[in-house]
């Protein structure tokens, strides 16, 4: 009882961090790019209480505790930036969007490293401890990665993109709102064992070494 306590506190405290790395990733890239919004909107801040959005952290919590990894969804709350203060809204909007999954990546990785490398080993709490902060962050890369509106990667997509189509895309994903994200929440229930386990499982074995139990 005690470790399964010990397990998804470690897995909460993971969240908070990942969130708040995540989308002040999203702000300071806007904010360098010549975009204030951000600063004035207070995101400019490591506090997770201003980044998280309680559904998207309840979501992710659950389906990482649950699956073990193998099915992850979650969201934090998405930092608004102005497209007009950007010199190029497309390329700027996709360096935007890139900078939340690159921050959770690089966190991955400095977590990761020292259990992969063994250097824990003495010390199980806080091995334990750095697999699920690793384990959260690849949860976050990969699934902000995916070219759903409005996720990172639907952003990110468009840069790759001729610029009409570009700017469609933008069109059609301030048209729908949040209805395709749902829609993937449901193929990911069905599926995502299926889809999102195996980059997972590829990212923590490259990562730490080891996927995080309980």
């Amino acid at each position: 009882m005690f470790t399964t306590l010990v397990w998804f506190l470690l897995l909460f405290l993971s969240i908070l961090v990942a969130f708040s790395a995540h989308e002040y990733a999203h702000g300071r890239m806007a904010y360098w790019l010549g975009d204030p919004t951000p600063k004035y909107e207070g995101r400019l801040t490591l506090n997770p209480l201003l980044h998280l959005d309680l559904v998207g952290a309840v979501v992710l919590f659950f389906s990482l505790a649950t699956t073990g990894g193998r099915v992850v969804v979650g969201w934090g709350k998405p930092v608004q930036f102005n497209s007009d203060a950007l010199r190029d809204p497309i390329r700027d909007g996709a360096l935007i969007a890139f900078a939340g999954p690159g921050a959770n990546l690089v966190l991955a990785i400095l977590a990761g490293l020292p259990v992969k490398l063994g250097l824990l080993q003495a010390l199980p709490l806080a091995e334990d401890a750095l697999t699920i902060l690793t384990a959260v962050n690849i949860a976050l890369f990969i699934f902000n990665l995916i070219p759903f509106p409005p996720l990172d990667g639907w952003k990110i997509l468009q840069a790759f993109m001729p610029r009409e189509f570009a700017w469609e895309m933008k069109r059609f994903e301030t048209r729908v709102g949040m209805i395709p994200l749902l829609c993937l929440m449901g193929i990911i229930f069905f599926f995502g064992t299926y889809i999102l386990g195996p980059p997972y499982a590829f990212l923590m074995e490259m990562l730490a070494g080891r996927m995080p139990l309980r």
